[in-house]
């Protein structure tokens, strides 16, 4: 067959899928009513990309022959199928001019009825004549089945609706929740049930990111209240929120972006930052009020004390960001529309606060009262700033100190990685290995016990299960488990699981293995997989390894994917006798293949009715079909065109082979999968690949990660590249915006007490490293870089207009110290119910959102003493250096800067 070159893509996957039944319809007549009627009403409507039935069977004209009468007119199967392909056929047969008009010609030979087509006459090669009905029997039935269906133990017929490209989901299954209602009261009899629905998943984390969002910026906006103790100053840092998200959503949609999980999660995440930089506007403006000035002349002077600063700290954060949407292999896919989402929420929450929020501050604040006199907290933490300026070495080694034991619990093992955590999304999904040769019909009855079995657990609303038969059998099936939905059962799918997993494990005959979500689709927890070009080599490093790895008390359904010996006949020519009879290997293969299955799907009779075609298949009877003998004595035309036995020119004999072969960069491979079910994946696969059977694999056989394993593997190296990118336009912003090349390294030297304090979070509250996590660490990164900038700027300011650097930095830890703590208290507020996991996705956010609040508690604790010690160290070391750079420089010294100095 043509090869299938099919793009992965999210939005390629079925967001709904239906069963339909009914009891007084065949399955070929329930199988028309969904090609026919659903899949019609379906088709056209917005939004519906296309309709795809499972199960069924598909009606057919069957012409079964009886090999007696065949060997006794001397005929083959294929010659009676050619003569009805060429006779039964409606054809263009060219044109011609009568009179003043033109006329097409038409050949009918269709034979219009089934009736006629037995009658039709076939030619035998003796020259005489015999009715198809004299060779065997026609009759109009439906193919043999291929695939079925069973929702809750009764047979069905299933379609699958996709949604098209850039089509809005939630719409989508609008239309067809409405074109199923109509068409359920148009056909009373016919039961069309909802087997998985994905757009709930898509409602519930619609639902939970708007919830997460507006609890965010309350908390937020009360941080703020609590703080200002001034309304009015409160509602124009508010006011920032809305004026920054809604020109979002406009920019995303003129991106051709979607709101989608990941769209939603960048808009959770920005929460906190959206009314940071309004939040150091008014507090600096408060700030210039309290010392007696007018509301309009603090807006004018405060907005443009404070402006270098907002500037850099939002552009520093959309820097960060921008990289993420870069980031090749799956991770980049999954983020392409994160980093920039992100960054142009900043960019308009930048814009409300250079412009905005000093405009109605200037005409909506009121005079305040004078400053008051700092409180006992702001006391000592000047006590230990001045301590630490004149100290800087001891203070910066107690910093550095303080990051390498944070990183203690990583160097142990104690916080696991993975690549997405758990989700309950509401059901459970299964895959079925059975021995291959399996017929269809064991094959279901086998799922049917199953589904029995899984009926039983409290929890489960409904079972489905579906199985396909290829040549020699079913090789695998599914089974899907709904369960109730998630307010109404107090345990998660994953402990429904662990409860269905020894509930199975006695089925005989088959290897049944549970289905992890992950993001885009569904495979197994580790995968990996043995390539080479030996596939005996492969095989048995395989079996090694699933051996050692069913020993691990935390993995279950191991299992490799080296397939089982099938069962075949094997037809081998002898080739003297082929030879000289004229006989080919592809003869004697269209000739068994038409005998025992009919003729390829192209070349088959078609019949016609008014609205469709229906296929002529000719075949040996089915009695003829179950014994070797009769395969043996099949006729094949040689070619002076005598009809012979097969068993005369070929051995026919029982034979087995492989059923399936499968490559990686054209080379043999062998995969091998598992689940976790104890401890985390990142745990697990650093056990299994410390075996030795994958550390060292034999001589010719490489192992690889693949799935989710290749995914885990690939996320540290593309963050690792996305924050050192980020790093370097940090510095190359700060760098543009402070001109000078040192000081930008005091700013950046909080990043990894942000980093160390989010690894304690971790493993303060149990959440692994994950995809997820890895984003909030280039929030962090972005956050913690503008608490030093806001510390740093204005420690710049004041030695330039005369002060010394120690008293410099005194004023900066006085003054911007309270727009620190507010800022980070907000954004650590924001992140509050991303961090109790709230909503259907909250298990995505929690990671994430306890590694942001981590770190900027510790970060912004130690930054805060750390940076100014610091930055008395750059200081030292830029007064030694900068003398030898300056003599290379042709730029005259500027005397004011000197005399700042």
């Amino acid at each position: 067959e043509a090869p299938i070159v099919t793009r992965i893509d999210v939005e390629g996957q079925a967001i709904m899928t239906f069963s339909v039944t009914a009891p007084d319809m065949t399955m070929e007549e329930i199988s028309w009513f969904v090609d026919d009627t659903v899949t019609r009403a379906l088709q056209g409507k917005p939004g519906i990309g296309r309709v795809t039935r499972i199960g069924g069977a598909d009606r057919e004209i069957r012409v079964e022959l009886d090999p007696v009468r065949l060997d006794s007119y001397g005929v083959t199967a294929q010659a009676v199928s050619a003569q009805i392909a060429q006779t039964n056929a409606n054809l263009g047969a060219g044109k011609i001019s009568l009179g003043t008009g033109e006329q097409v010609i038409r050949t009918l030979g269709d034979q219009g009825t089934v009736e006629s087509l037995a009658n039709t006459t076939i030619a035998l090669p003796s020259g005489r004549f015999v009715k198809l009905s004299d060779l065997g029997q026609v009759i109009d039935s439906y193919e043999e089945l291929k695939s079925f269906s069973r929702i809750n133990g009764e047979p069905g017929v299933t379609f699958l609706v996709f949604r098209s490209k850039g089509a809005s989901e939630v719409s989508v299954a609008e239309i067809t929740n409405k074109v199923v209602d109509d068409l359920r009261q148009q056909h009373p009899n016919v039961a069309i049930t909802m087997v998985d629905d994905s757009v709930f998943y898509t409602y519930g984390n619609y639902e939970a990111a708007i919830h997460t969002l507006l609890e965010g910026a309350l908390l937020a906006i009360l941080v703020v209240l609590a703080f200002l103790r001034n309304w009015r100053a409160t509602l124009i840092s508010a006011i920032a929120l809305p004026l920054s998200a809604i020109p979002t959503f406009w920019l995303m949609d003129m991106l051709g972006f979607s709101l989608n999980l990941v769209s939603f999660l960048a808009l959770t995440l920005a929460t906190g930052i959206l009314v940071d930089d309004a939040i150091v506007e008014i507090e600096n403006i408060a700030r210039h009020i309290r010392m007696g000035k007018t509301p309009y002349r603090a807006a004018i002077e405060a907005a443009d004390e404070i402006g270098l600063a907002v500037v850099a700290t939002s552009a520093t954060i959309i820097v960060v960001f921008v990289p993420v949407s870069f980031m090749s292999g799956t991770t980049g896919q999954f983020f392409k529309e994160f980093g920039i989402t992100v960054a142009v929420a900043v960019f308009f929450s930048l814009l409300v606060a250079r412009l905005l929020t000093p405009m109605m501050a200037a005409f909506f604040l009121k005079g305040g009262h004078a400053e008051r006199p700092p409180g006992r907290m702001t006391n000592t933490y000047l006590k230990a700033l001045g301590w630490a300026i004149r100290r800087p070495f001891i203070a910066a080694a107690m910093g550095l100190g303080v990051f390498i034991l944070s990183l203690v619990p990583v160097g142990l093992g104690l916080v696991p990685m993975t690549f997405i955590p758990r989700l309950d999304n509401g059901s459970i999904a299964m895959s079925v290995e059975f021995p291959p040769g399996t017929p269809l019909a064991d094959a279901d009855r086998t799922l049917s016990r199953m589904a029995e079995k899984v009926r039983t657990v409290e929890e489960v609303e409904g079972v489905f299960v579906s199985a396909t038969a290829v040549d020699g059998g079913v090789s695998e099936g599914s089974l899907n488990v709904q369960l109730v939905p998630r307010n109404s059962r107090e345990r998660s799918a994953n402990d429904v699981e662990q409860e269905l997993r020894p509930l199975l494990s006695d089925t005989p005959d088959v290897r049944a293995a549970f289905l992890q979500f992950q993001g885009g689709g569904r495979g197994s927890d580790i995968t990996l997989e043995y390539v080479g070009e030996n596939p005996q080599a492969l095989r048995a490093a395989a079996d090694r390894l699933v051996a050692k790895m069913r020993q691990f008390p935390e993995l279950a359904d191991v299992k490799s994917s080296a397939s089982l010996v099938r069962p075949e006949i094997q037809i081998t020519p002898r080739p003297e006798e082929a030879a000289r009879l004229g006989v080919s290997a592809a003869d004697l293969a269209t000739a068994v293949r038409v005998a025992t299955g009919g003729d390829i799907d192209q070349s088959l009779a078609k019949f016609t009715l008014p609205d469709r075609q229906i296929p002529i298949r000719v075949l040996m009877r089915p009695d003829s079909r179950t014994d070797l003998d009769a395969i043996a004595a099949l006729r094949v035309r040689t070619a002076t065109g005598e009809a012979i036995r097969l068993d005369s020119v070929a051995d026919v004999r029982f034979g087995a082979g492989e059923a399936a072969i499968e490559r990686r960069d054209r080379q043999r491979k062998v995969t091998v999968s598992a689940n976790v079910v104890q401890g985390e994946i990142g745990e697990a696969i650093e056990k299994t690949m410390a075996l030795p059977e994958a550390s060292k694999p034999p001589p010719g056989v490489t192992l690889l990660p693949a799935g989710s394993t290749e995914d885990m593997a690939e996320l540290v190296g593309d963050f690792g590249n996305a924050m050192l990118w980020g790093i370097l336009l940090i510095y190359g912003v700060l760098v543009l915006l402070f001109r000078d090349f040192f000081q930008p390294f005091t700013i950046m030297t909080a990043l990894p007490l942000s980093i160390g304090g989010a690894f304690v979070g971790l493993l303060v509250f149990g959440q692994p490293l994950s995809l997820f996590v890895f984003i909030g660490f280039m929030m962090l990164m972005g956050i913690v870089t503008k608490n030093s900038i806001l510390l740093v700027d204005f420690a710049i300011e004041q030695q330039r207009l005369g002060m010394s650097r120690n008293q410099a930095l005194m004023a900066a830890g006085a003054k911007r110290s309270r727009p620190i703590v507010m800022t980070t208290i907000a954004m650590s507020a924001g992140m509050i119910p991303a961090a109790a996991g709230w909503g259907v996705d909250g298990a995505l956010r929690q990671g994430m959102g306890v590694a942001v609040i981590g770190g900027l508690i510790l970060s912004t604790m130690l930054s805060l003493v750390f940076v100014p010690a610091v930055y008395v160290l750059v200081d030292r070391l830029e007064r030694v250096v900068k003398p030898f750079f300056a003599r290379f420089s042709t730029r005259e010294p500027d005397p004011a800067h000197q005399a700042a100095e």
